[in-house]
């Protein structure tokens, strides 16, 4: 069963297609949960466990996805959305606090659709329903991919106590 259908994936041309506009970064696509970070013209930003990325630049990000193959989706959200304004959102945050916060926290924050949003299936079923979707460009998925894989919030939860667990370490 899937979360989230996707109307059309089209495989990422080159790096200069994330360089302009607003993208919300799906990284382990086909993993439950996966992670949700965002990029904002050429600008990575995601919430983890051990902290925080701000502002790196997309060039290392790619470099990093492809080294290590990491199945990703960038989604082209077709709103205005500054840089200083993701800042503002990230700088909310410190790291991912289990039970508190969830890397889709600031994303949350940056539509402000508050207690609407869950999981990231909500958050794309009401940016699909706004007509705020447009390209979904995909990195190292496989070909028959076409949905985010069903998923519960305690899956979420129990991600973040793993992921927690392995950071005490």
């Amino acid at each position: 069963m899937s979360e989230f259908t996707f109307p059309e994936l089209i495989p990422l041309p080159s790096l200069d297609a994330l360089q302009v506009g607003f993208f919300l970064c799906v990284l382990h696509a086909d993993k439950i949960p996966p992670h949700v970070a965002c990029l904002v013209d050429g600008q990575f930003f995601s919430l983890k466990v051990n902290g925080k990325d701000e502002s790196i630049d997309v060039s290392s990000l790619l470099k990093a996805l492809s080294l290590k193959k990491v199945p990703t989706l960038f989604v082209r959200v077709n709103k205005i959305i500054t840089c200083s304004e993701v800042v503002r959102c990230y700088e909310n945050y410190s790291a991912i606090e289990v039970g508190k916060n969830t890397c889709l926290s600031p994303v949350i924050d940056l539509f402000e659709c508050g207690d609407r949003v869950k999981k990231l299936s909500d958050l794309l079923r009401i940016l699909q329903q706004e007509s705020l979707l447009k390209e979904v460009f995909n990195l190292h998925l496989k070909e028959d991919y076409v949905a985010l894989p069903n998923y519960s919030n305690q899956d979420i939860d129990q991600r973040l106590l793993n992921l927690a667990d392995v950071k005490r370490r």
